[in-house]
Parts: C-alpha cells; structure tokens; sequence
C-alpha cells in the first residue's frame, strides 16, 4: 500500500504541451504548468482539437494564443464546445453570475438553459444554434457583448 501511494504522490518531469518548458506532473501527465497556467492533461495530447477537464480551451487554440502572447480565454465558439464538454459553464456580466447548462427532456433530447444568478430567470434554447443566435444578457445579444464577460469556466 505504502509504494503504491508513493507512485501517486510522485512527480515527473515533462515538457508543458504549450509552452515546452520543463515542468512536473503526476503518474497521470497531469499538472499545472507554472510558466504558462496551461493544465496538462493526457486527455488534451490525445485530442488537440476537443476541450479537455480542466482546460476550457482545446489543445490547439492554447498554442495558438501563447503564440500570440494572449491569455487563455476562451471566445464564444469556445465556450460553447467547453459547454458540450462539461455539460455546465458559468460566466460573470456586469457584476452578476450566468450559468449555462444543459437540462434534459431525455437522454438524448434537451435544452440549453441560461440562468441568471441575480434574477433567477430562466431562458431555454432548443439548439446550439438558438443559443448562439438568441442569447441575451441585459437585453444585448450574448455573443455581442462576449468580450466584456469575466469569469468564463465550468460552474463551481
């Protein structure tokens, strides 16, 4: 029992998939990187392109903004594909939290639902598409005002 907890708390050093600096993870690939804040995780190596826990960006975008000396946010599209990934996003507007989450009919038949934390009201889209296009916070359309939203990750 004693080795086996030892393998778990043990670290290895591995190259940050973003950065490719030199960093520590545990038995699973997984750390933060301390240089960039990128996550690593075996699961983004195995899918660049898909939105991987904890991360909510994929892979390739992180590159590609550390290129590009930007921070680590994701953009609307983004945070929709984080959303198919976690099943609950959050963001914060003008001082009050949104949560974004899917919530089912059935199984495979549901609805993205937007909740306002100050008001508690509730707004259901049938799609991705609904969402996308008729989103509104404050009376402004969701995706217009994306740049001025903070705190964009899965719900805590």
């Amino acid at each position: 029992m004693k080795g086996e907890l030892y393998e778990y708390r043990k670290k290895y050093k591995k190259s940050c998939e973003v950065c490719q600096k030199e960093i520590y993870v545990d038995i699973y690939k997984q750390g933060k990187c301390p240089y960039c804040g990128w996550w690593n995780c075996f699961l983004n190596e195995e899918n660049p392109d898909e939105v991987a826990l904890p991360n909510t960006l994929s892979l390739n975008k992180a590159r590609q903004l550390y290129k590009e000396k930007r921070p680590f946010e994701p953009d609307f599209d983004d945070f929709i594909k984080a959303l198919y990934s976690y099943g609950e996003m959050q963001f914060e507007y003008n001082g009050t939290y949104y949560a974004v989450e899917f919530v089912g009919r059935s199984k495979n038949n549901f609805d993205i639902q937007l909740y306002n934390s100050k008001s508690r009201e509730k707004f259901l889209f049938k799609t991705k598409e609904d969402f996308k296009n008729n989103a509104k916070v404050e009376g402004k359309l969701l995706k217009e005002i994306w740049d001025e939203t903070t705190d964009r990750y899965w719900l805590q």
